[in-house]
Protein backbone atom coordinates (compact mmCIF):
# COMPACT_ATOMS: atom_id res chain seq x y z
CA UNK A 1 0.00 0.00 0.00
CA UNK A 2 2.62 2.35 1.02
CA UNK A 3 5.11 1.66 -2.55
CA UNK A 4 1.82 2.05 -4.31
CA UNK A 5 1.17 6.06 -2.78
CA UNK A 6 4.74 6.61 -3.09
CA UNK A 7 4.94 5.27 -6.89
CA UNK A 8 1.54 7.24 -7.60
CA UNK A 9 2.77 10.66 -5.66
CA UNK A 10 6.22 10.36 -7.52
CA UNK A 11 4.26 9.89 -11.09
CA UNK A 12 1.82 12.61 -10.20
CA UNK A 13 4.53 15.37 -9.78
CA UNK A 14 6.63 14.29 -12.14
CA UNK A 15 3.47 15.00 -14.59
CA UNK A 16 2.28 18.05 -13.00
CA UNK A 17 6.23 19.44 -13.47
CA UNK A 18 6.03 18.35 -16.60
CA UNK A 19 2.60 19.79 -17.75
CA UNK A 20 3.59 23.16 -16.05
CA UNK A 21 6.78 23.90 -17.91
CA UNK A 22 4.60 23.03 -21.08
CA UNK A 23 1.59 25.20 -20.85
CA UNK A 24 3.98 28.18 -19.64
CA UNK A 25 6.15 27.63 -22.80
CA UNK A 26 2.84 28.26 -24.40
CA UNK A 27 1.17 30.54 -22.63
CA UNK A 28 4.37 32.70 -21.88
CA UNK A 29 4.34 35.00 -24.93
CA UNK A 30 0.24 35.29 -25.25
CA UNK A 31 0.37 36.57 -21.23
CA UNK A 32 3.23 38.71 -22.00
CA UNK A 33 0.53 40.98 -24.52
CA UNK A 34 -1.79 40.27 -21.60
CA UNK A 35 -2.80 43.37 -19.17
CA UNK A 36 -2.18 42.35 -15.67
CA UNK A 37 -0.49 39.31 -16.83
CA UNK A 38 1.77 39.15 -13.98
CA UNK A 39 -1.72 38.81 -11.22
CA UNK A 40 -3.14 36.44 -13.80
CA UNK A 41 0.21 33.68 -13.90
CA UNK A 42 -0.02 34.08 -9.74
CA UNK A 43 -3.40 33.53 -9.33
CA UNK A 44 -2.97 30.13 -12.06
CA UNK A 45 -0.19 29.39 -10.35
CA UNK A 46 -1.59 29.60 -6.95
CA UNK A 47 -4.71 27.70 -8.06
CA UNK A 48 -2.99 24.66 -9.84
CA UNK A 49 -1.06 24.07 -6.17
CA UNK A 50 -3.77 24.12 -4.72
CA UNK A 51 -5.42 21.77 -6.39
CA UNK A 52 -2.16 19.50 -6.65
CA UNK A 53 -1.98 19.56 -2.58
CA UNK A 54 -5.59 18.75 -2.98
CA UNK A 55 -4.83 15.59 -5.19
CA UNK A 56 -1.64 14.81 -2.86
CA UNK A 57 -3.30 14.87 0.28
CA UNK A 58 -6.21 12.49 -0.94
CA UNK A 59 -3.90 9.92 -2.45
CA UNK A 60 -2.01 9.78 0.99
CA UNK A 61 -5.58 9.57 3.04
CA UNK A 62 -4.76 12.92 4.73
CA UNK A 63 -8.07 14.38 2.96
CA UNK A 64 -10.52 12.78 5.02
CA UNK A 65 -8.77 13.80 8.56
CA UNK A 66 -8.48 17.46 6.77
CA UNK A 67 -12.39 17.21 6.49
CA UNK A 68 -13.06 15.74 9.80
CA UNK A 69 -10.75 18.80 11.45
CA UNK A 70 -13.08 20.78 9.11
CA UNK A 71 -16.40 19.76 10.46
CA UNK A 72 -15.42 19.61 14.34
CA UNK A 73 -14.19 23.68 14.02
CA UNK A 74 -17.54 24.21 12.35
CA UNK A 75 -19.55 22.93 14.88
CA UNK A 76 -17.45 24.87 17.63
CA UNK A 77 -17.91 27.75 15.43
CA UNK A 78 -21.44 27.16 14.91
CA UNK A 79 -22.42 27.01 18.96
CA UNK A 80 -20.12 29.72 19.72
CA UNK A 81 -21.52 31.88 17.12
CA UNK A 82 -24.99 30.89 18.67
CA UNK A 83 -24.10 31.39 22.26
CA UNK A 84 -23.15 35.17 21.33
CA UNK A 85 -25.93 36.08 18.71
CA UNK A 86 -27.93 37.37 21.50
CA UNK A 87 -25.31 39.83 22.57
CA UNK A 88 -22.39 40.47 19.77
CA UNK A 89 -24.64 40.09 16.19
CA UNK A 90 -27.20 41.76 18.02
CA UNK A 91 -24.85 45.21 18.67
CA UNK A 92 -23.04 44.55 15.69
CA UNK A 93 -26.14 44.98 13.23
CA UNK A 94 -27.52 47.79 15.57
CA UNK A 95 -23.56 49.50 15.03
CA UNK A 96 -24.22 48.77 11.25
CA UNK A 97 -27.19 50.71 11.15
CA UNK A 98 -26.04 53.46 13.37
CA UNK A 99 -23.36 54.17 10.88
CA UNK A 100 -25.40 53.92 7.92
CA UNK A 101 -27.80 55.80 9.47
CA UNK A 102 -25.34 59.03 9.96
CA UNK A 103 -27.50 60.89 12.66
CA UNK A 104 -25.26 59.51 15.37
CA UNK A 105 -21.76 60.29 14.30
CA UNK A 106 -18.37 60.90 16.26
CA UNK A 107 -18.51 64.36 17.34
CA UNK A 108 -22.22 64.53 17.90
CA UNK A 109 -23.40 65.03 21.20
CA UNK A 110 -26.28 62.60 22.70
CA UNK A 111 -27.86 61.58 25.93
CA UNK A 112 -29.08 58.12 26.62
CA UNK A 113 -30.56 56.69 29.76
CA UNK A 114 -29.35 59.83 31.71
CA UNK A 115 -25.75 59.56 30.49
CA UNK A 116 -24.61 62.91 28.41
CA UNK A 117 -21.78 62.90 26.61
CA UNK A 118 -19.83 63.57 23.38
CA UNK A 119 -19.20 60.43 21.00
CA UNK A 120 -16.00 60.08 20.57
CA UNK A 121 -15.83 56.85 18.54
CA UNK A 122 -17.89 54.54 16.66
CA UNK A 123 -16.93 50.63 15.99
CA UNK A 124 -19.22 48.32 15.00
CA UNK A 125 -20.04 46.49 18.51
CA UNK A 126 -19.88 49.87 21.61
CA UNK A 127 -20.07 53.30 20.93
CA UNK A 128 -17.47 55.95 23.66
CA UNK A 129 -19.15 58.47 24.53
CA UNK A 130 -16.85 61.56 26.53
CA UNK A 131 -18.51 63.38 29.22
CA UNK A 132 -17.76 66.78 29.99
CA UNK A 133 -15.94 65.97 32.91
CA UNK A 134 -13.39 63.89 30.74
CA UNK A 135 -15.17 60.47 31.82
CA UNK A 136 -15.57 57.46 28.98
CA UNK A 137 -18.57 56.29 28.90
CA UNK A 138 -18.96 52.62 26.94
CA UNK A 139 -22.32 51.96 25.63
CA UNK A 140 -23.18 49.12 23.60
CA UNK A 141 -24.88 49.68 20.68
CA UNK A 142 -27.75 47.75 21.46
CA UNK A 143 -28.70 50.18 23.60
CA UNK A 144 -29.09 52.58 20.72
CA UNK A 145 -31.81 50.91 19.56
CA UNK A 146 -33.97 49.96 23.03
CA UNK A 147 -33.67 52.97 24.39
CA UNK A 148 -34.82 56.91 23.75
CA UNK A 149 -31.85 58.82 22.71
CA UNK A 150 -31.70 62.81 22.59
CA UNK A 151 -29.13 64.10 20.49
CA UNK A 152 -28.24 67.62 20.06
CA UNK A 153 -28.51 69.14 17.13
CA UNK A 154 -24.89 70.51 15.17
CA UNK A 155 -25.34 74.36 15.22
CA UNK A 156 -26.50 74.02 19.29
CA UNK A 157 -22.69 71.97 19.90
CA UNK A 158 -19.97 73.66 21.42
Amino acid sequence: MLESQILTTIIVIIVIITFWIVLSSLFRRKLKRMVGHQRLSNSLSVIFTIVVLLYLLNIWGIIQAIAELFLAFSTISAVLLFAVKDVWISNMLTGISLIGDKKIKVGAEVEIEGKRGTVVELPLTITKLRTSDGRLIIVPNQKFRDAVIVVKPEREQR
